[in-house]
C-alpha cells in the first residue's frame, strides 16, 4: 500500500532548512552531530526522500529546527496569548459580552494579550 504524503521531502527543502538553520544560528546550537550528518548527507546525495524512517527522523530535525528559529514573541504568542485570550473571552462572555465570541479566532486581539504581558513591570502578575 503506497503512502499518501501532504509534501515529499525534496534535496531543495533540506538544503533550505539547512540553510536557514546555519544563518539563524541554531545548526550547531540545537543539533548535535547525527542530526547535523543526516540532514547535510540526505540534502547532498537524495534527489526526494522514499525511506519511510528516514522521513520520520528529517521531519524531526526539521520540527526541532523550525522551532528554535521562532523568536520570544512567537514562543510567548503560543505559550501564554492565545490561552490568556480565550480565558478573557470565556470571562467576558459569562459577564453578558455576547460580542466576545468572536476575540478568540481574533490573532490581533491575542497579539495584544501578548505584548501587555511582555510589557508589565516585574512583580505584577495578572
Amino acid at each position: 500500500m503506497e503512502r499518501i504524503r501532504l509534501q515529499m521531502l525534496r534535496a531543495s527543502i533540506l538544503s533550505d532548512v539547512r540553510r536557514r538553520a546555519i544563518r539563524g544560528r541554531v545548526w550547531f546550537r540545537v543539533l548535535d552531530g547525527l542530526e547535523r550528518g543526516i540532514l547535510s548527507l540526505a540534502a547532498k546525495i537524495l534527489d526526494v526522500v522514499h525511506s519511510v524512517s528516514l522521513e520520520s527522523e528529517l521531519t524531526k530535525i526539521i520540527a526541532k529546527i523550525e522551532e528554535s528559529l521562532k523568536g520570544v514573541f512567537v514562543r510567548r504568542l503560543e505559550g501564554f496569548g492565545l490561552p490568556r485570550a480565550r480565558e478573557l473571552t470565556a470571562e467576558s462572555v459569562e459577564l453578558g459580552n455576547m460580542c466576545a465570541v468572536e476575540w478568540v479566532v481574533d490573532s490581533v486581539f491575542a497579539r495584544y494579550v501578548t505584548f501587555m504581558s511582555l510589557n508589565m513591570p516585574v512583580g505584577w502578575s495578572i
